[in-house]
């Protein structure tokens, strides 16, 4: 029996014919995604595998990655690489139109070689959809991003002979548990992977448990560029917010902005001028949160806070802006209160001279608030998120002590994308 034919599972195999069966009502699925403004209609075909750029003549290295925070880590691997060799192809794909959004802001601020990346949406994962994708792409690598594991797309590259790569791999403690009830479609599914490199060595080690081999160099999220901002609209937020009190409730979820607006309303009473920030991690949530909470100025809407002193910022792409506005920062998606939790990446505010808190519901992130240990705040309640942002505006040098930690810890990962960089090449240059 062939390797190809070892490595799949029955559930696999059901993945495979369910995806299939299904493929006929996707393209409703896609338009009415398309209504909701979560794809763009000239775009559709290329979820169903279909190209709508020219493949270039030379070979491509191609990286799939999901999220913000995942595709602007890519960003110093891939410019490492291209210091490598200035006549490397690169092709992202990205499930989501923010992700791509930043794909392609990023390639208008880089020229020199944004000329050499082209952007496609990934197809969903319907075995003649992923088939046609590879075959007309044919990259010499692909290199796939935390979690992302769509069986029938790493199929269709392992078949293919294409070297698939799974980095900064994701396999929490509640996860293994999962994937071990399942080991032998686990094994079929991971072991088509050349090479794993987890986040941490928690991860390695329940990859290893899988029987699956995998190398740590550490948490690419650490090495991604500093988030952009309007420089701009920096200088007239600080005009306009002279002499106020500022905080910032980022990447808020469900439920948690009630708490941080009882927080605010405590803290006004020893801050009149008290400013509170509140950017919630979907700004389509913006009408839901005023449902809630009751009416506040909306930057979508070009508002200003009032005397209530509260602020949201329903925008997409500006938390650069807002965490070089404000220093004092809690990170949502952690609190109690919120369905699911698991928290955000502390590492963006981090390298802004901020100084952090977060809720303890932080599962998707214990590796980097293990990495930032003293440098953050881990708070449970409203008193004692009321407790520390008290502590932060009245403190300017526990404040300061705070935020140089931070960013003595963040400078020590230089080197991590130019190690990366050099084995992905040597992985494509191996296939060639």
């Amino acid at each position: 029996m062939s390797l190809y034919f070892k490595k799949r599972s029955l559930l696999l195999l059901f993945w495979k014919i369910t995806a299939t069966l299904l493929s006929p009502l996707l393209p409703l699925y896609l338009r009415h995604r398309c209504k909701k403004g979560k794809e763009i209609k000239e775009r559709l075909s290329e979820r169903m595998g279909i190209a709508s750029l020219p493949r270039k003549p030379e070979n491509i290295i191609h990286f799939h990655a999901a999220s913000v925070g995942e595709i602007i880590s890519l960003f110093p691997i891939i410019t490492a690489i291209y210091h490598i060799d200035h006549h490397q192809n690169f092709l992202i794909t990205t499930g989501t139109l923010t992700s791509y959004r930043i794909v392609q802001k990023y390639c208008e601020e880089h020229p020199e070689f944004g000329a050499y990346i082209q952007h496609q949406f990934v197809p969903l994962d319907v075995p003649y959809w992923t088939e046609r994708f590879v075959i007309y792409w044919r990259p010499s690598l692909s290199v796939i991003v935390e979690s992302e594991l769509w069986p029938n797309f790493i199929d269709a590259l392992y078949k293919h002979h294409i070297p698939v790569v799974l980095l900064n791999a994701r396999l929490s403690d509640r996860s293994f548990k999962l994937w071990y009830r399942f080991g032998k479609t686990a094994y079929a599914l991971l072991s088509k992977f050349k090479w794993i490199a987890a986040r941490s060595r928690q991860d390695q080690l329940n990859f290893k448990k899988l029987g699956v081999e995998a190398d740590f160099l550490g948490d690419i999220k650490q090495i991604a560029p500093e988030l952009a901002f309007d420089r701009t609209e920096l200088e007239q937020l600080k005009v306009h917010f002279h002499n106020k009190s500022l905080w910032l409730a980022a990447s808020t979820h469900q439920n948690e902005e009630v708490l941080i607006v009882k927080a605010h309303h405590q803290l006004q009473k020893k801050y009149p001028n008290l400013i509170t920030i509140i950017v919630p991690r979907h700004p389509e949530r913006a009408k839901e949160i005023i449902e809630q909470i009751g009416p506040m100025p909306r930057r979508s809407l070009n508002q200003f806070p009032d005397a209530q002193g509260l602020w949201l910022c329903d925008t997409l792409g500006e938390l650069g802006l807002f965490y070089r506005l404000c220093d004092i920062v809690f990170i949502g998606n952690s609190f109690d209160v919120t369905p699911k939790g698991g928290g955000h990446n502390p590492y963006e505010p981090a390298k802004l001279n901020c100084v952090i808190a977060s809720g303890n519901k932080i599962h998707n992130f214990v590796q980097a608030y293990q990495f930032l240990d003293q440098a953050v705040t881990i708070i449970s309640d409203l008193n004692s998120l009321v407790a520390w942002v008290d502590d932060m505006l009245c403190n300017s040098d526990k404040r300061n002590a705070y935020a140089v930690k931070s960013l003595s810890l963040m400078g020590q990962q230089n080197e991590q994308a130019q190690q990366i960089a050099l084995r992905l090449y040597n992985l494509k240059k191996d296939a060639s």
